[in-house]
């Protein structure tokens, strides 16, 4: 399990790592009937996302959920074209979902992530030092993480 990010530049480290992580299922998709390719990784963002928190089976469906239902609502705003960023998205996405992060978190994590795109066109990562806590409201009520 790993620890929950804390800042913008641990989120786009951890994103970056859990898109290796999702790509490295790529050519193993066609033993199981589906012809998968970088595009389709978006798919897999919760399931990573479970994973990389070591999260119970039973929180796999709020996730799975979370992360499709805003790429299907955001499709016009979000930035869907990119492999990278809608996986991103999905990954971000499936956090909120299980009230790990904060909608403003998510919101300048993939800011963050789309400058950089725009900017360089690679998957540069950029430091921010002014987010701290990515907690959601709710998970921060709740207290300290045990």
């Amino acid at each position: 399990m790993r620890p929950l990010p804390q800042t913008a530049a641990q989120w786009i480290d951890e994103v970056n790592a859990a898109y290796d992580d999702a790509r490295e299922a790529l050519p193993f998709t066609p033993l199981v009937g589906v012809a998968a390719d970088v595009r389709d990784l978006f798919h897999l963002a919760p399931h990573v996302a479970i994973k990389f928190r070591g999260l119970p089976e039973s929180k796999r469906s709020i996730a799975v959920e979370a992360a499709l239902t805003s790429y299907v609502a955001s499709q016009d705003k979000a930035p869907v074209h990119d492999p990278l960023l809608a996986f991103a998205f999905c990954y971000l996405a499936s956090h909120f979902g299980l009230d790990l992060v904060s909608k403003g978190a998510v919101e300048e994590v993939m800011d963050l992530m789309e400058r950089a795109a725009r900017g360089s066109g690679s998957r540069e990562r950029m430091p921010n030092n002014e987010m701290h806590l990515t907690r959601s409201a709710t998970a921060r009520r709740r207290g300290p993480r045990r």
